[in-house]
């Protein structure tokens, strides 16, 4: 393939060669991508009760509402989290005095990266207007967060502005520690080294997998809490599928090293379906395996294994394409601030069913950024935000937090052009709804799904508050 209209087009070739009958899935496909492209996709995904049944109303009446206008609610970070909850509490209350910090003009749909690295979607499919995302009503601080002072109830900003509240919501996500791998920073400006966790290095992976002709082709999964954490596998997967359409994979090796013991330990039925798909393609997986520095020089990927009695021994792996993934970290003013405590990683300390703070009754927190253990996805978001909404009502209404978040997340587990797994999990890595995804089995509605609506639930319901 010679350029990205090619690319398109094998993923188009591979969605004919593998595709399900118009019926397979009780509607047409056509009829699917019409419901998926009218935001009705909640449908399909919204619970066991569909879309509406899961949107919980807040009923709040307006006496309530009155009290509610009264408290000032600052939100910090405008990304997925912090918006979507700001649009629930405001579906409650139309009034409701809401200011979001957020420094960026531009909103990435960072779902979206592993598509741009795959060459189904471009640049401009994953960027919104950061003006855009704003119900009416949200006041905005074009400002980054430089500290929390948490006993005076406000924030500090980096052009040294003062922010008061009297109930703060922390949805600041994580970002890549370039850090933690010797000489990453390095290796990511050379010709062989590029990963999907950031749109321009995205860009480059997509031209860097389509030029490929072979050899050894490395990707890893970091130690750590996540973002997305089935990422790094969807583009080891796809970038096989597309090695193989393209005539290139019988002089390829592709190997995936993870520090985890399997494939998905989080949930062991999507473990036990996809690990044997995945080797039956002729994938190498390495379990237990942390990268640790890069040899630049003789392109070498150094990794620490840790055996069954806890001991590590180095491997060095030669490379002629790595996709290396750094370790995660939440932003400095919250990692080195008061908000997080030992042993959490920098992450904001909260209750998780609750997401109450664990010191500071005022402050909740959604998305990456929070310490509950949950996968940090997009379809986390989805869950916390009407907790987090539901609980700053009943503070300021005087109530206990009656909202408890269930550990409820999922994942499009993308396994090659044209097939996806979809599934829904909890805490204790079960599956839910498992009659409405049919999660262990790759069709080709899921990945039509991932690629035509889940941006648009993204965008228009989630954003919108209707969650």
């Amino acid at each position: 393939m010679g350029d990205e209209k090619n690319i398109h087009n094998s993923g188009s070739e591979t969605l004919k060669e593998h595709s399900l009958t118009e019926k397979d899935q009780g509607i047409s496909r056509k009829q699917a991508l019409k419901y998926i492209g009218y935001g009705a996709g909640g449908l399909l995904v919204g619970g066991g009760t569909g879309f509406y049944g899961y949107r919980k109303s807040l009923q709040i009446s307006s006496s309530e509402a009155d009290q509610i206008k009264k408290a000032k609610i600052v939100v910090a970070g405008g990304s997925i989290g912090g918006l979507t909850a700001a649009a629930r509490l405001l579906r409650a209350v139309p009034d409701a005095d809401i200011t979001v910090i957020e420094p960026r003009e531009q909103h990435h749909y960072q779902p979206g990266y592993t598509l741009v690295g795959a060459g189904v979607y471009n640049r401009e499919d994953v960027i919104f207007d950061q003006k855009s995302l704003f119900l009416s009503g949200m006041k905005w601080i074009k400002d980054y967060v430089q500290a929390f002072e948490p006993d005076q109830n406000r924030i500090l900003t980096r052009g040294g502005e003062r922010v008061s509240y009297d109930y703060l919501i922390v949805g600041l996500g994580v970002e890549t520690n370039l850090d933690s791998i010797e000489n990453l920073r390095e290796a990511l400006q050379t010709d062989y080294v590029a990963n999907i966790y950031d749109l321009k290095s995205s860009e480059k992976y997509r031209q860097l997998a389509k030029n490929f002709e072979g050899g050894n082709a490395v990707f890893t999964y970091p130690a750590g809490y996540v973002k997305c954490g089935g990422a790094p596998q969807k583009i080891t997967w796809l970038s096989e599928d597309l090695w193989r359409n393209e005539g290139k994979r019988d002089r390829t090796n592709v190997h995936f090293y993870t520090t985890r013991p399997s494939l998905f330990p989080v949930v062991p039925k999507v473990d036990q379906a996809v690990t044997p798909l995945i080797e039956k393609r002729g994938i190498l997986n390495h379990y237990n395996h942390v990268l640790r520095a890069i040899d630049i020089s003789t392109r070498t990927a150094i990794f620490e294994e840790t055996g069954e009695n806890g001991t590590g021994r180095e491997i060095r792996q030669p490379y002629d394409l790595l996709h290396p993934m750094p370790a995660f970290q939440t932003p400095e003013p919250l990692r080195n601030g008061p908000l997080t405590r030992e042993g959490i990683g920098g992450q904001l300390s909260v209750d998780r069913q609750t997401l109450q703070h664990t010191q500071y009754s005022n402050i909740f927190g959604v998305g990456d950024n929070a310490a509950t253990g949950a996968a940090k996805t997009a379809a986390t978001i989805r869950k916390q935000a009407p907790v987090v909404a539901g609980n700053i009502i009943d503070q300021i209404l005087g109530h206990e937090p009656s909202n408890n978040y269930d550990g409820a997340s999922g994942c499009p587990l993308l396994t090659r052009y044209g097939r996806c797994m979809m599934f829904e999990f909890d805490y204790q890595g079960n599956l839910i709804n498992e009659w409405i995804y049919r999660p262990t089995q790759e069709t080709r509605l899921w990945w039509n799904f991932k690629v035509h609506g889940l941006k648009r639930l993204y965008r228009h319901v989630m954003m919108n508050g209707y969650v």
